[in-house]
C-alpha cells in the first residue's frame, strides 16, 4: 500500500484516528460507574477494584515505551491492527475473569494493546502533518476522541443498569472489532521505508535517552503529564463521590459525567478554531487558567456546601481549559524532534500515563478523609499543571512555537 506523504490531511485518516484514540478513553469511562458493583461481585474494597484503572493505565504507560523503537522500524499499519486485536481479545477475556485477579491481568494487557495504538496514532499525526496543521490534526483527533467521554459513561451507566458489569466489557470488544475492520479497510502506511529505523535495543536506549535529555521535549512532556494527572484524579475520584457522597444512581452518574465531559470536545474544537489566531502559547495559557480556576471553582463549591452543582460547575471549566491545553502541549512535544517520532511519542505516552496512573489510588486515598480532601487535591494538581506550563513555556525558543503553532 502506497505511503501517505505530507499534505492536507483527508478528512478520512482523520476520522480513523480518532475512532481508535477513543478506545482508550472508553475503556476507562465506560465501566466506571460500574466500579462499585464491581466491588460488590468479588467481595473486594473499592480502592483494590480501583486498580483495574490503575493497572490498565500503567501498562498504556510503560507498553508505550516498549512499541515506540517497534513502530519506527515496522511502520504504523500492522503494529496498529496487532493493538487492536489484543485489545479485542482482552475485552473478552475481562468479560468472562472469574475473580478480581484475573481481571487485573486482563486490563492490565488490554492495557498494552491500547498502548500500541497510541503510539501509532501519535505517529502518524506527525508523519503527514506538521505546524499548524499538526496542532489542528491534534484537536480534531481529541475532539472525536471527545465523544468518548462523552457517549461512553452514559452507555456503560445504562448497560452495566439492565445487564451487568461484564456485559459492558463485551460492548468494548465490539467496538474495538469496529475500529479494527474500519482500521483494515481504510487506513494506510504513512511511515515509509527509507524512513524506518532499524530496531536495535542499544539504538532504542540511546534514542530515548538523548530525547528524554532534551529540554525541548522534557519540559513539555511533564506539562502534559500534569495535565492528565488532573484528569484522572477526577475520574479516579468522580464516581465515588457523585455515587456514594451524592446518592446518584449508575446511570444518572453516567449521563452526567458525559455532560461534563463536553468541555473537554468544546476546548479542543476551541484550540484547532484559534491557534492560527492566537498562537500557540497565548492559547496554551488560556487553558491552563481555565484549568486552577475551575479547580478552585470545585474547592470552594466542596467547602461552601454549594455541593454537586458548583463541583460540576467547576470540573466542567476545569475540563474546558484541559481540552484546549492537552491539544497545544502535546503539539508542542512533538514538534521538538523531526525523527524518531514513533518514539517520541511513546516516551510522552509513559510520562503522562504512568504519571496519571498514580492519580487514581492518590485520589482514593484523599477520599477517605472526604471530598474536600479530593477537591484539595485537584485544586493542587491544578497549580502544579500551571507552574509546569510557565517553565515549559519560558524556556522554549522561538523556533519551537513557530513548528508548533505558526
Amino acid at each position: 500500500m502506497n505511503t501517505v506523504q505530507q499534505q492536507r490531511v483527508p478528512m478520512k485518516l482523520a476520522i480513523g484516528l480518532g475512532a481508535i484514540g477513543a478506545l482508550g478513553p472508553s475503556a476507562v469511562d465506560m465501566y466506571l460507574s460500574s466500579l462499585p458493583e464491581i466491588a460488590r461481585d468479588y467481595d473486594a474494597g473499592f480502592a483494590s477494584v480501583q486498580l483495574t484503572l490503575t493497572f490498565f493505565l500503567l501498562a498504556m504507560g510503560a507498553g508505550q515505551l516498549l512499541f515506540g523503537p517497534f513502530v519506527d522500524a515496522y511502520g504504523r499499519r500492522r503494529p496498529l491492527l496487532i493493538g487492536l486485536v489484543v485489545f479485542i481479545l482482552c475485552s473478552l477475556g475481562s468479560a468472562w475473569a472469574p475473580t478480581l485477579s484475573v481481571l487485573l491481568g486482563f486490563r492490565f494487557v488490554q492495557g498494552l494493546g491500547s498502548a500500541l495504538t497510541l503510539v501509532v496514532i501519535m505517529s502518524t499525526v506527525r508523519d503527514v502533518s506538521r505546524g499548524a496543521t499538526a496542532t489542528k490534526l491534534f484537536a480534531l483527533l481529541m475532539t472525536i476522541e471527545g465523544v468518548a467521554p462523552i457517549l461512553a459513561p452514559a452507555l456503560g451507566g445504562f448497560i452495566d443498569s439492565y445487564f451487568g458489569w461484564r456485559a459492558v466489557m463485551l460492548t468494548l470488544a465490539i467496538l474495538g472489532m469496529a475500529v479494527l475492520i474500519n482500521s483494515w479497510l481504510n487506513l494506510p502506511e504513512t511511515l515509509a521505508t527509507d524512513k524506518r529505523e532499524p530496531l536495535r535495543l542499544g539504538a532504542a536506549c540511546r534514542t530515548y535517552l538523548a530525547i528524554g535529555c532534551d529540554k525541548r521535549f522534557l519540559l513539555p512532556a511533564l506539562a502534559v503529564a500534569a495535565v492528565f494527572f488532573f484528569l484522572f484524579a477526577y475520574i479516579g475520584g468522580a464516581t465515588l463521590v457523585y455515587q456514594e457522597i451524592y446518592g446518584l444512581t449508575p446511570q444518572a452518574f453516567g449521563i452526567l459525567f458525559g455532560v461534563t465531559g463536553c468541555s473537554i470536545l468544546c476546548g479542543a474544537m476551541v484550540a484547532g478554531k484559534l491557534i492560527t489566531t492566537l498562537g500557540l502559547k497565548r492559547l496554551t495559557w488560556i487553558g491552563v487558567s481555565c484549568i486552577v480556576l475551575g479547580a478552585f471553582t470545585t474547592l470552594v463549591a466542596t467547602v461552601t456546601g454549594v455541593g454537586l452543582a458548583g463541583i460540576v460547575t467547576g470540573m466542567a471549566l476545569a475540563l474546558f481549559g484541559l481540552g484546549i491545553a492537552e491539544s497545544t502541549l502535546m503539539s508542542l512535544v512533538m514538534s521538538s524532534q523531526e525523527r524518531a517520532l514513533g518514539s517520541t511519542a511513546a516516551l510522552l505516552g509513559a510520562f503522562q500515563l504512568t504519571v496519571s496512573s498514580s492519580a487514581t489510588p492518590i485520589s482514593a486515598i484523599a477520599l477517605t478523609h472526604g471530598a474536600i480532601a479530593w477537591t484539595v487535591l485537584l485544586s493542587l494538581s491544578a497549580l502544579i499543571v500551571c507552574a509546569l506550563t510557565w517553565i515549559s513555556l519560558s524556556t522554549s525558543d522561538d523556533a519551537s512555537f513557530n513548528l508548533a503553532g505558526h
